[in-house]
């Protein structure tokens, strides 16, 4: 007699993903792709089998990409944002514009504190950058879920437009995380 072999579920390819690791600025990013998903899946979950279900399953693919690449950039903006503060940004502002406003400051010093200045605003700027982005593509994914559902319900085309935004949201993210990367 045989039995038949219970098929497991393949394991999750995001189980790793834990936005508690991050701080909380970051895991908000995090969280939000981590929902998108499970929204996506439930969308994908309740259209019924065929050509419609099988293209939204094989997409399924690049909004795990995209959530990784969320959490990839995440987990880079923290380590620069911790960085950031390690090189205490308040206080080499504050050294810097006190030295502007004194005349008697040595040239050498004032070029020193000056490219400190230059590299510390650097980095703010490109943490700043990378939760403005975040937020923006976070949006976006959000908006791909609402789309599938619209593409479920109306089976108006076979989601080729929605595959090419998650192409351009996923593309996003890689040079979000490379411009993080550089700090690195």
């Amino acid at each position: 007699m045989f039995r038949r072999r219970r098929q497991e579920p393949p394991p999750d390819p995001l189980a790793g993903i834990d936005p508690r690791a991050l701080a909380p600025r970051w895991a908000a990013h995090v969280t939000d792709a981590l929902a998108a998903r499970a929204r996506w899946q439930a969308v994908v979950g309740g259209i019924r089998p065929g050509p419609v279900r099988d293209r939204m399953t094989e997409l399924s693919v690049r909004v795990d990409d995209g959530v990784r690449a969320v959490w990839d950039t995440a987990q880079r903006a923290h380590a620069a944002d911790e960085m950031s503060r390690s090189v205490e940004a308040e206080r080499v502002t504050d050294e810097y514009k006190r030295a502007r406003r004194d005349p008697s400051v040595d040239p050498a010093l004032m070029a020193a504190l000056t490219a400190r200045f230059t590299s510390t605003q650097r980095i703010l700027n490109t943490v700043e950058d990378a939760d403005d982005r975040l937020r923006l593509l976070d949006a976006r994914l959000g908006a791909l879920v609402a789309r599938a559902a619209e593409v479920a319900v109306t089976a108006g085309d076979d989601g080729t437009a929605l595959g090419r935004e998650l192409e351009s949201v996923v593309a996003e993210l890689g040079a979000v995380r490379d411009s993080l990367a550089s700090l690195s």
